[in-house]
């Protein structure tokens, strides 16, 4: 029901030139939910779901790409955790390598991010004060992101890293043995996780190349 473009109205707002669309319609709320929520929709089709919460200590937001491991191409497994890695390698607003890192920790914020199979999700918490400044960062590395290629090689390693790690884990050692009885031209088969011996940085840097070219 709230995908229904009928259901949006068109708002302004004097920060911005451009117009978003807020939802008429009801949103389902617990009873014992006493904060306020909007959900609104950009120009871009981006719908965001708006929270306002008197009592909270911090402000919090989170962001959530409907791609995810499922879509790994079968000669880069783990391609989806690697580009959850390298969008934090700056953007032109920001060109410092692991600038919106860097400012969450400065203003003691936490920040964190999860591939799944078919969505990946950035979030962080920061005090009140720094919110718009973490968001604008945030937002920054999707709209412009750098790909250093001279990085490339590091944010391999560190998943890599990652994947090495996680290889101690019971779960994902019963994961691992669930995908090898699954059928191979399912993506679920695959290693989502990546590593070295899945991800070529040559390839890699190619790709970018021809994704950000067109």
């Amino acid at each position: 029901m709230a995908s229904e473009t009928s259901q949006f109205v068109k708002r302004s707002t004097a920060y911005s030139s451009s117009p978003y669309f807020e939802y008429a319609g009801v949103l389902m709320q617990s009873p014992n939910d006493l904060r306020q929520h909007k959900l609104i929709r950009l120009p871009n089709n981006m719908i965001i779901l708006c929270t306002s919460d008197p009592d909270a200590s911090k402000a919090a937001a989170s962001l959530s790409v409907n791609v995810g491991s499922f879509v790994d191409p079968p000669e880069l497994q783990g391609l989806a955790h690697f580009l959850e890695h390298a969008i934090h390698l700056g953007s032109d607003k920001y060109p410092g390598a692991n600038e919106y890192r860097a400012y969450i920790q400065d203003n003691h914020g936490h920040e964190n991010a999860k591939t799944a199979n078919e969505q990946t999700t950035y979030y962080f918490t920061i005090p009140h004060n720094a919110f718009e400044g973490a968001l604008d960062r945030l937002s920054q590395l999707f709209i412009s992101p750098l790909f250093d290629k001279d990085y490339v090689e590091r944010e391999i390693n560190a998943v890599d890293s990652e994947s090495k790690g996680i290889l101690q884990d019971y779960i994902h050692q019963e994961s691992s043995v669930i995908r090898s009885l699954l059928d191979p031209s399912h993506p679920a088969s695959m290693y989502n996780c990546g590593g070295i011996e899945t991800l070529s940085a040559d390839t890699l840097i190619i790709r970018e190349e021809q994704e950000l070219s067109s």
